[in-house]
């Protein structure tokens, strides 16, 4: 493996399997069932939401387009559900995408990064993917964080300092 394909595949892992995920669930740690499910208004999603998608969306892009599983998204279904899930099967859900994550991330070498997605609308390279999920995963923690912040005022300090791989 070339050493610019070794880089962006660890960079990927550490954001898409180790940094993002443990972001998510120290947040999840410090809220209620109740505020996972919070929304402040009726066209907002609720964290709940926005870890059902991020599981929903990486499974689509990468699980099915790269790594070929046979994964199919409802993407209405992520946001219209009102939950509550209990914040157990949310990290369940949320271990088994990053474990898929992690699983096809390491199968890829320099010639599988620019191999294109199948099974999906979208045509990309698997590059593109861990691009597009790696910005996609930064949008929607950022909310996420920044719910659990609102909810519980002081509870969510440095986190990115403290989740980041080194």
């Amino acid at each position: 493996m070339s050493a610019l394909s070794d880089s962006v595949t660890t960079v990927a892992r550490n954001r898409l399997v180790l940094e993002l995920p443990a972001q998510i669930k120290e947040c999840l740690a410090i809220l209620s069932d109740e505020q996972v499910w919070w929304r402040p208004n009726a066209t907002s999603n609720s964290v709940g939401n926005l870890v059902v998608h991020l599981c929903g969306a990486t499974k689509h892009f990468l699980g099915r387009g790269v790594g070929g599983s046979g994964y199919l998204r409802d993407r209405d279904a992520e946001f219209a559900e009102k939950g509550p899930i209990p914040k157990a099967e949310l990290l369940t859900m949320l271990d088994e995408t990053t474990a898929e994550t992690d699983r096809i991330i390491g199968g890829l070498d320099e010639k599988g990064l620019m191999e294109n997605t199948k099974n999906i609308e979208a045509t990309m390279t698997a590059f593109a993917v861990l691009m597009r999920m790696s910005h996609h995963w930064a949008y929607h923690v950022g909310q996420i964080v920044y719910v659990a912040k609102s909810l519980r005022e002081g509870s969510v300090q440095d986190l990115f300092r403290k989740t980041m791989v080194k």
